[in-house]
């Protein structure tokens, strides 16, 4: 074929592409860079080729033509000159450049000078249209198509930004879960219920104005409550209406997903919006208000075409004013536990009895080819299905919990949930038909499962944080084995739901590391009753949960004179809160998390007589990091052996704190570091934390160095400093760390080299120093870390050249992209393993 209609440029362009193929197979340098142009060259050929064949027809200019050959010459030019490089690293650096600036001359060629020209056609055909139909009016009706179909490209352009500008902001529609059944029905007359009004605001032009305005008559039917008990499908029925295609080609990107719950937070509503990295820096909203009128100038001046916003999981009418209810345009659905009368409201059926029963035997039985399915009698299921009144969640969990199970577990099952089913409220049958469920667990499983209860609804709750309480409570392993199985068990029987956020990080201490659980409310309320019976009183609880609604704790626990027995112990309170605690006693517990979310918090003062206390959690779910300013109190728990604070701003730490001498694990997530550990050591031979084993610090923003004062900590075996971008140095003391084994520097941009001093860590096992943009170098006697097995190193782009040294590794695993590939495979002694980089994604860290 001669390429491009043009046999100069054919030329040209067939000797660049192969002279490209051959560098690829041949030259071990540049293979990214030559890959992604040869990549450019297939993809833009066919284009340019139609283009230049047209242009040849239309007797066009072959100025462009002329234009392209220089830009194929120059490239080729400087692809010979890439493959007689060999080992000089300066140039290797220099001219990858220069072959990233070739293929970007190509593409924005490709972009600017073809795009024109097709913009130009355009332009051209429309003043060509519109002559032929004004001189003939019996094809009229075929030059509107042809106009449409213009528009239509021109809409894909937007659609394309719009697409762009969406994914910088939060507020994103869920995954639509697996396997799911039924609400064929419902959806159809919810999706007509949403389009009701929407068809007037559509006047043809399908939104293509710039902005929506203020409708000053409109009134509340702009929302949609979509009402029915917990556990009903709710947030399923309104997730899959957004991946509806009516929808989506009506909304486009302008759909909009918000969880609401209980006891929402508006400012922290609306920054997940504009901030959906929650590591970043707060938007600063002076109020609620402040943050109500952000919200609505940018719905009203960004947003361009109907938009779509849900509200799931709504418990207060009130909180649905706090959204634009007037904007043209603009239609809100709500889920809600409650019909409030005053909007709009969409009640669907239950389920069909097909639907309901497919949805049952999706839980009860495993589809597969190694295990064969187990028979149970038709009846049998058909009974079991009728107990569970066609409610999904109900369906989901009784079936989960018999799977697997032989056909006499199924009656017993069948006997009880028929026992007694006289009730009349949803949520209490649902309730008691999910307690039935929870009998069939163990007892250690029954015990795990009502610790999830501890957590505030709607919220992640790390693995690791139930590691933390496990391995005091069940005696569970520290590698996370045995927590892990447990979370993994609940999640099969469909009482927690197991995800995992990041993926960036092959190194983990435990298998609980960067692992996430989440529950469904009406499961996490089940938690809570079975750990919460009335007929024991609150002072005789094992697992007391406390909730504060407002200023104060609640009256039933502040009026309790005597000590309460409590060994696990959670409270929860709003920005509202104002830490009086009154005179509670709870000597006996060992297990604290307290869920917070004002600015200023005080902790409980028992603490100074808890001294059983071994587990203190306190996570801060506020917009801001909340200043504790008792924490000294924390010193006075000698017993503490593991402590996790979340998003706290921490002040300089007492002596009496850095004293424990009994705490092994420390987390710091999120928080502001400070002055923290500068404190002034009056006893030269105290000993910081003499028993600590395992330390996390991530996203602390500002932590700039490793402090000294924990260098002391000898006994060190785990450390974790991950995504602390202001991290630049690390003294020479962390030398002193002798027994660590594991350390992971990942995503710590900033930090520009390793002590000389690593060299002592004997017992050093795994590295890792992903994504450490600013580091230079290796130290000279890196190589003389005999223990070291494995280096996880991708995205070191600053490091230009290994230390000799690494000659000495020996039985040694190296993880590393493409940059630091070459230089390892120049050393024979190391195993090398290149992954391939996601440039999106590294991109996404720089900024």
């Amino acid at each position: 074929m001669e390429l491009l209609g043009d046999p100069l440029l054919s030329e040209s362009f067939a000797k660049l592409t192969g002279i490209v193929i051959f560098a690829v197979q041949t030259t071990a340098n540049f293979k990214p860079e030559l890959g992604q142009l040869q990549q450019t060259l297939e993809r833009i050929a066919p284009i340019i080729n139609d283009v230049m064949k047209l242009n040849q027809l239309l007797d066009r200019s072959k100025q462009q033509s002329a234009m392209f050959i220089d830009e194929i010459q120059d490239a080729e030019k400087l692809v010979r000159k890439c493959q007689k490089i060999k080992r000089n690293f300066i140039k290797r650096f220099i001219y990858s450049l220069k072959l990233k600036d070739a293929n970007n001359k190509l593409l924005k060629f490709f972009q600017l000078e073809v795009q024109a020209d097709q913009s130009r056609d355009i332009k051209q055909t429309l003043v060509e249209v519109d002559g032929v139909r004004s001189r003939m009016d019996s094809l009229s009706m075929d030059v509107r198509r042809i106009h449409q179909t213009l528009s239509n490209n021109s809409l894909s352009v937007s659609s394309r930004y719009e697409l762009i500008e969406r994914g910088k902001l939060g507020w994103r529609v869920p995954l639509l879960p697996r396997g799911i059944v039924a609400f064929d029905e419902p959806l159809k007359k919810l999706k007509a219920k949403v389009f009701v009004e929407l068809d007037a605001y559509d006047d043809g032009s399908n939104g293509d104005s710039n902005s929506m305005d203020i409708d000053d008559d409109g009134d509340e039917s702009s929302v949609v409550v979509v009402a029915a008990a917990g556990g009903c499908g709710k947030t399923t029925l309104v997730t899959m209406l957004c991946h509806d295609s009516d929808i989506k080609g009506k909304f486009r990107e302008n759909i909009f997903f918000v969880t609401v719950s209980e006891t929402p937070n508006f400012m922290v509503i609306v920054n997940e919006l504009f901030n959906p990295n929650s590591s970043s820096q707060p938007i600063p909203f002076q109020s609620d208000e402040d943050a109500k009128n952000k919200l609505g100038n940018f719905l009203l001046d960004k947003v361009s075409r109907p938009m779509l916003l849900v509200l799931d999981d709504v418990w207060d009418h009130s909180f649905i004013d706090n959204f634009p209810l007037k904007i043209k345009g603009c239609k809100i659905l709500v889920t809600s536990r409650s019909a409030f009368p005053r909007f709009d409201v969409f009640q669907f059926d239950p389920l069909s009895d097909e639907d309901a029963k497919i949805l049952f035997c999706r839980s009860a039985f495993t589809e597969s080819k190694k295990r064969p399915r187990i028979i149970i009698d038709e009846n049998l299921v058909n009974q079991m299905v009728k107990c569970c009144k066609k409610h999904p969640l109900t369906l989901t969990v009784v079936g989960g919990s018999l799977k697997g199970r032989d056909e006499a577990a199924w009656r017993s099952m069948l006997r009880t949930l028929s026992h007694g089913s006289s009730v009349l409220d949803l949520n209490e049958q649902v309730c008691h038909r999910l307690e039935r469920s929870f009998t069939t667990l163990d007892e250690e499983f029954k015990e795990c499962y009502m610790d999830f209860g501890l957590f505030p609804e709607d919220q992640r709750i790390p693995a690791s944080s139930l590691l933390d309480m496990w391995v005091h409570l069940y005696n569970h392993d520290d590698a996370g084995f045995d927590t892990f199985n447990k979370i993994f068990e609940l999640s099969f029987r469909n009482l927690v739901n197991l995800v995992a956020t990041r993926k960036d990080s092959p190194v983990t201490v435990n298998y609980c590391d960067q692992q996430f659980v989440t529950q469904h409310d009406l499961l996490r309320e089940l938690a809570i009753r079975l750990s919460s019976k009335p007929e024991v009183p609150i002072a005789k609880r094992k697992r007391l949960i406390i909730t504060a609604r407002g200023e104060d704790l609640p009256a039933s626990v502040l009026n309790i004179q005597e000590p309460m027995q409590a060994r696990i112990l959670s409270i929860s309170s709003g920005d509202a809160f104002s830490s009086r605690w009154g005179d509670i006693k709870i000597p006996e517990v060992e297990v604290m998390m307290l869920n917070i979310k004002s600015k200023t918090y005080t902790l409980p003062y028992f603490m100074k007589e808890t001294q059983n206390l071994k587990i203190l959690n306190v996570t801060n779910y506020g917009l801001y990091p909340s200043y504790i300013d008792n924490l000294f109190l924390i010193g006075c728990v000698s017993n503490l052996s593991r402590i996790r604070l979340e998003r706290v701003e921490i002040p300089l730490l007492d002596t009496s704190i850095l004293a424990l001498e009994n705490l092994q694990k420390a987390s710091f997530m999120m928080c502001k570091i400070g002055n923290a550990f500068k404190t002034e050591l009056s006893n030269d031979n105290l000993k910081v934390w003499p028993k600590l084993v395992e330390l996390e610090m991530d996203y602390c923003q500002d932590l700039v160095g490793f402090p000294d004062l924990l260098c002391s900590s000898v006994r060190l075996k785990n450390l974790s400093i991950t995504n602390c971008n202001e991290l630049c140095e690390i003294s020479e003391e962390f030398g002193n760390l002798t027994n660590l084994e594991n350390l992971s520097l990942r995503s710590c941009t900033k930090l520009e080299k390793l002590p000389e001093s690593i060299m002592r860590l004997q017992k050093l096992s795994i590295l890792d120093i992903s994504d450490c943009l600013s580091l230079s170098e290796l130290p000279d006697e890196f190589g003389k870390l005999g223990s070291l097995r494995t280096i996880y190193m991708m995205g070191c782009t600053g490091i230009c050249e290994l230390p000799s040294s690494v000659e000495e590794l020996a039985h040694t695993h190296v993880v590393c992209n493409e940059e630091m590939y070459d230089q390892w495979l120049e050393f024979g002694n190391v195993e090398v393993e290149r992954v391939e980089e996601d440039r999106l994604q590294t991109l996404m860290k720089i900024i």
